[in-house]
């Protein structure tokens, strides 16, 4: 098995991409995570599905805030309508983790482990995004050894 093999093509979106852009290429490709990139196309962030419910609630609220904006089912509508045209810089996950098509399987089950990783961006030499590792290549990579 070869990281190419459990590398699946990245959906990407410029950092200032709307909420609304990134719930359609979501829901369009049937993928939990889009990768975020720079005017260059490096690499600067992650989106998931967790992401977006973070961009519904704005920075400023505290947590009885955001608990009162879902109290119930029209204060949530709202709230989620407000979001549509807030820029993916504004809640998008800067903390993440790059392999290259260069690195190993190892490098991979590495980086999984050691920060707890369920998904993994794969990069070229200048940062731009060239795939993503899901958690069902993270599977693979189990059952591989699994099964030897």
């Amino acid at each position: 098995m070869q990281l190419k093999d459990i590398t699946k093509p990245a959906f990407t979106l410029s950092e200032n991409a709307t909420f609304s852009e990134a719930l359609s290429l979501m829901l369009n490709n049937h993928t939990n995570t889009i990768l975020i990139t720079d005017d260059e196309g490096r690499l600067t962030g992650e989106v998931s599905v967790s992401d977006l419910f973070d961009g519904i609630i704005p920075i400023s609220f505290d947590g009885d805030e955001a608990l009162e904006h879902l109290e119930n089912e029209e204060f949530f509508k709202q709230t989620v309508k407000e979001a549509k045209d807030t820029p993916v810089f504004e809640f998008m996950n800067s903390d993440y983790t790059v392999v290259t098509p260069d690195d190993t399987i190892m490098d991979v089950a590495a980086v999984a482990i050691t920060h707890q990783r369920a998904r993994i961006p794969v990069v070229d030499h200048d940062n731009q995004p060239v795939g993503i590792i899901s958690r069902q290549g993270l599977k693979q990579i189990l059952r591989k050894y699994l099964n030897e």
